[in-house]
């Protein structure tokens, strides 16, 4: 039995996520690693600086005995 090929547009939801021809537009950069933030994604505005999730997650610490 012959395997057909995938439509080119279940290929390209596939590979990056987005149908053909479809990105997301970018909304703004996050400041610290310059990913673009789309529309409809988290983010983070501190005082004027825009980081994105990611790099929040990245930079939070919990406080322990060790930090005394």
């Amino acid at each position: 039995m012959t395997k057909l090929p995938d439509h080119p547009d279940i290929r390209a939801m596939e590979l990056t996520g987005y149908p053909r021809g479809a990105h997301p537009v970018p909304f703004c950069t996050c400041e610290r690693c310059d990913d673009e933030i789309r529309i409809g994604e988290d983010y983070y505005d501190i005082d004027g600086t825009i980081l994105c999730k990611r790099c929040i997650e990245d930079c939070r610490m919990t406080a322990g005995k060790e930090d005394y």
